[in-house]
């Protein structure tokens, strides 16, 4: 190579070395720019973060404020906007909380007013609207609650770097202030409509604590104070019954049962008027009270398997006549013949008027006989019969004796559908009164809330022995209360098929429920499930596990069923498990005494019923 030629690349080599330095110089400076605009991003990320932090908490403490404002508002806008507010203040925002203050639930009202006057909390009471999203201010059976609340002038780690500021006139003139940020969350929570079936029990047993029964059924200690408890029932059906327009036309029939009193021929010449009352001495013994208006000459009595005994000679106008030979001693009587004047049936030797025990002569004694039986099913004869041969009868201390107290018990027991009796849900029998009387307030206490609440009513009663629909799903609940009113137990049918109900009631929901409602089923009985199988003999197995299959295909629908069993009688193992299968509650109503009136604690069930109302947020 010539020197020339070296020293030109020489020459060349230095420029090269040159212009690489000169590019170092220039990529510190880069670098160092973009690291001032890598540090306000990272400025700005923080403080977006922290922003974002704080209104997430925010949020956080709206929600669990609207939530816990919207389950007070049953007890008024006031009380839930305190709710709402302690809540807002028990949860931590940017780091802080009210809470914090170790007085603060004593000066929450304090507080509350203070935040409310700085606008940094907002509560109104309304209604929300579903279809359009939107919420409507008002105080007329609120159901929705609507929280706002901000935290203002966020203390931002680098917000100086970015603030913004704006002219503001003050008496020295204009200056410049920072924007302060502000950070707002708004929630709003309401009550989830619901969709109730109620699956009442109407079966005959629901007569049964105004029925001669529960005398029967009492330990021997305790009859004469469950009797006085029965009869006290009695006597306020009685009363309602003659305050009906018109009350049934039962001829002279008395309230307090008596023993019948067969008159014989008027009084004519030598002929005399005799009376004859069929009953019973103090001490049971069978007897006949006979009376004449002319002094008796001898008395023959006939017992119900055909023995006869005579007495004479007698003396007086009256006389109390029994048996005493062994085939006659406490047997009943079922004829009489009195001698007195001239009187004669020739019967037999000096045997006078014939007097008879028997359904004819039963009926003319209280006047029967000239009026017809005033309801559909049953009659005059079947009553009597009831009388002289129910066991029930006989444990209240009524056999052979006829009055209205042993009829209420015959149409209760004996004839208690509609189609029978046809006025008996008008009177007061229990426990179906307590029932009707509690379902009616139960509708007051789902109405305190305006929460578009729907009910359906099945009863599991009907001709076919199975269940009924007496009302598909409305809010139209006086119409569901007057239906409730007028079935009486055993409306359409005596028996109790359980699991019928639960059937018609899911039926119901399946079909016309709303999809965003809140379902559930509310189950009531007072005895033992005996239908659709009746195996009376197995105690009811079959028709238990029916139930239980029905309630277990309500379970697959999440639905849950609130089950309450009231009385002695009722199965309340099996509402149990009815229960425990759908995550439903289970009420157990024992009675306190027979004839309960089970008004209250039916009241204290049907309000935590009415109080469950499920709450979601919508915003």
């Amino acid at each position: 190579m010539s020197s020339a030629a070296f020293r030109s690349r020489a020459r060349l080599s230095r420029k090269s070395v040159a212009r690489k330095n000169r590019r170092k110089g220039s990529v510190l400076i880069l670098a160092a720019a973009l690291m001032l605009v890598m540090m306000a991003f990272l400025a700005y990320a923080v403080d977006l973060g922290y922003v974002t932090n704080v209104k997430t908490e925010l949020k956080r403490a709206t929600d669990a404020a609207a939530l816990a404002g919207a389950g007070e508002l049953v007890n008024g806008g006031d009380l839930a906007q305190l709710e709402a507010f302690e809540f807002l203040a028990r949860n931590r925002i940017a780091g802080r909380s009210i809470s914090d203050d170790p007085n603060w639930e004593q000066n929450l009202s304090q507080l509350l007013s203070q935040y409310q006057a700085e606008g940094n909390f907002l509560v109104e009471v309304g209604h929300w609207d579903p279809q359009q999203r939107t919420f409507q201010q008002s105080s007329v059976l609120p159901s929705a609650i609507r929280v706002v609340a901000t935290e203002r002038d966020l203390p931002l780690f680098f917000g100086k770097m970015f603030a913004k500021y704006e002219r503001v006139l003050t008496p020295n003139g204009y200056e410049l202030r920072r924007v302060p940020i502000n950070v707002a969350a708004e929630s709003i929570a309401r009550y989830q409509p619901r969709d109730i079936a109620l699956v009442l029990d109407f079966s005959a047993s629901m007569n049964d604590d105004s029925e001669f029964r529960r005398i029967a059924e009492a330990p021997a200690n305790q009859k004469a104070a469950v009797k006085a408890l029965v009869e006290a029932n009695n006597l306020q059906i009685y009363n309602e019954f003659q305050a009906m327009q018109p009350p049934p036309n039962c001829g002279n029939l008395p309230y307090e049962p008596a023993y019948p009193t067969v008159r014989g021929q008027p009084a004519s010449g030598s002929i005399p008027h005799c009376t004859v009352t069929f009953g019973t001495e103090a001490d049971g013994t069978r007897a006949v009270y006979v009376t004449s208006t002319m002094e008796l000459s001898n008395v023959v009595i006939e017992t119900h398997d055909g023995y006869r005994q005579k007495f004479e000679p007698l003396s007086g106008y009256t006389g109390t006549f029994k048996g005493t030979l062994s085939t006659t001693k406490n047997k009943r009587i079922v004829k009489v013949w009195v001698k007195s004047g001239t009187n004669s049936s020739g019967d037999g030797p000096g045997y006078g008027e014939r007097f008879e025990w028997n359904t004819t002569t039963i009926k003319k004694a209280f006047g029967l006989d000239t009026v017809p039986y005033p309801y559909a099913a049953g009659s005059w004869d079947e009553f009597i019969n009831y009388c002289n041969t129910s066991s029930n009868v006989v444990a209240a201390g009524y056999q052979y004796r006829y009055g209205w107290k042993n009829l209420i018990n015959y149409w209760l027991e004996k004839r208690p559908k509609a189609s029978e009796t046809a006025d008996l849900w008008r009177v007061s029998a229990q426990p179906v009164q307590s029932l009707k009387s509690t379902t009616g307030v139960f509708f007051q206490y789902i109405q305190e809330v305006d929460t578009q609440d729907r009910v359906a009513l099945v009863i599991y009663n009907s001709s076919d022995g199975t269940a009924t629909l007496e009302h598909p799903l409305t809010e139209d609940f006086g119409a569901v209360a007057d239906t409730i009113s007028r079935r009486q137990a055993g409306h359409y049918d005596r028996y109790t098929n359980i699991g019928a109900g639960i059937k018609k009631a899911r039926e119901q929901l399946e079909a016309n429920a709303r999809p965003g409602a809140f379902k559930m089923i509310v189950l009531m009985t007072d005895g033992l499930p005996n239908r659709p199988y009746n195996d009376y003999r197995n105690n009811f197995e079959a028709d238990k596990q029916y139930v239980l299959q029905q309630a277990q295909l309500v379970a697959e629908k999440n639905w849950p069923i609130v089950t309450i069993s009231l009385g002695t009688e009722a199965d309340s193992a099996l509402m149990q498990q009815v229960a425990d299968i759908t995550g439903g509650i289970h009420f157990n109503i024992p009675p306190d005494s027979v004839v309960t009136d089970y008004t209250q604690p039916l009241l204290t069930v049907f309000r935590r019923i009415a109080d469950h109302r499920p709450l979601v947020l919508v915003k």
